[in-house]
């Protein structure tokens, strides 16, 4: 199943099999502030990434339902590509769900 990374992240085969993304650069960030958002910097939502893959559907189910039955989560956007009404061609045939989650905690 899915927990938080709080309940597992003393497990020392789940540290070996995490790849931590790095967060996006300072120039990258200046770039897509003009470029994508008008030099409006409340709107870059992507400082920190991280991605998931998944063997099945139902395993991306239960990880969603894991992430909105945390109370330290906030999931703020969804932009669903798997969706049967998105047109693939516009992406070359990628699918994906993206999710934009802010992390409340007291640490």
């Amino acid at each position: 199943g899915f927990a938080p990374w709080r309940e597992g992240c003393d497990d020392p085969d789940l540290r070996r099999r995490v790849h931590w993304a790095s967060v996006k650069t300072y120039r990258r960030a200046i770039e897509k502030v003009y470029r994508c958002y008008d030099c409006e910097v409340a709107r870059i939502l992507d400082v920190c990434r991280q991605a998931l893959y998944f063997a099945s559907v139902k395993d991306l189910l239960a990880c969603l339902d894991t992430i909105s039955a945390d109370p330290d989560v906030r999931l703020c956007r969804v932009f669903n590509r798997l969706r049967p009404d998105f047109d693939s061609t516009e992406s070359a045939g990628y699918r994906d769900l993206m999710l934009n989650l802010r992390i409340d905690t007291a640490a």
